[in-house]
């Protein structure tokens, strides 16, 4: 199994291209397996002074961001499961201002969501090194639009990446 090819314009639409497209060149499993040990130390260390912090032009505080990433990361998980097996059901696409704007999360601290990001990308993370080589190349439609396992892999990657970038910024920190 080749975890360096890229996903093809047939197997990633729209958007998720400007995510994969932030993923450096090599294997997706090393560098979602050094995502899950190095992202949870990044996201505890953020400033809890900012972690209620709404920098404009953006809409979310740095807490709401996380629980996003969080979030993403769920569902990244989720798609990845169905469409490995095989499952032709076209799911539903997830509005993410929906979950941002009805506050159904409370995390307390940038600790609380390290370890849930840790969490969360390790189970999905295991799941993607299960797969048989075929399983990557099965494609699924979610929100109307296909796509691959393999894309998915890109996407849990380049996703944390792009929002990474945003909180550095806003933060001004070094990554």
């Amino acid at each position: 199994m080749d975890y360096t090819q890229r996903p093809g314009d047939h197997e990633c639409f729209d958007f998720h291209r400007d995510y994969v497209g932030l993923v450096p060149d090599g294997s997706i499993l090393d560098l979602l397996t050094q995502q899950a040990r190095t992202e949870p130390e990044f996201i505890r260390n953020l400033p809890v002074a900012e972690f209620e912090t709404v920098h404009p032009p953006y809409g979310w505080p740095i807490r709401t961001v996380l629980e996003h990433c969080c979030d993403a990361e769920r569902v990244f998980g989720y798609r990845a499961l169905r469409f490995a097996t095989g499952d032709k059901t076209d799911l539903p696409g997830w509005d993410e201002n929906h979950y941002a704007a009805c506050h159904y999360g409370n995390a307390h601290s940038p600790v609380d969501l390290a370890e849930e990001f840790s969490s969360l990308r390790e189970a999905n993370l295991r799941l993607v090194k299960r797969l048989e080589p075929a399983a990557w190349d099965q494609l699924g439609t979610a929100d109307g639009r296909g796509m691959s396992v393999r894309t998915i892999a890109w996407l849990m990657a380049g996703h944390w990446l792009h929002h990474k970038a945003i909180l550095v910024q806003r933060l001004g920190l070094t990554s």
